[in-house]
């Protein structure tokens, strides 16, 4: 095998490999916009009830109550984990960009 035919193969190779991590990401984030597939949780809570019996000197369990009445937790935990979930991707997505330029630069070696 010639030094050419390896360094096309080569840079075949990780054209794809970038593709497939732009593209896979991508149609990911199309499933989870068409409502096909929920976004992973990267984040859980357990569910946070009201404390009902508080003594009027326990400030904290006070502010709980009402923190808990005025946000409810679950939508909030939804948004943290959707940003997370496409951060992750956005670096997936760098990362293919940065495989596929080298495997362009090697396609482009002259003989």
């Amino acid at each position: 095998m010639s030094f050419q035919s390896i360094n096309r193969t080569i840079g075949y190779s990780l054209l794809i490999v970038g593709m497939l991590l732009i593209v896979i990401p991508l149609f990911q984030v199309y499933n989870i916009f068409i409502n096909k597939a929920g976004a992973p949780e990267i984040i859980k809570t357990q569910q946070s009830r009201l404390n009902e019996n508080v003594n009027a000197l326990d400030m904290q369990k006070q502010v709980e109550n009402a923190l808990i009445k005025i946000i409810p937790i679950d939508p909030v935990i939804k948004t943290i984990n959707l940003i997370i979930w496409f951060i992750l991707l956005a670096i997936f997505m760098f990362g293919g960009k940065q495989i596929a330029s080298i495997g362009i630069m090697l396609l482009k070696i002259p003989s």
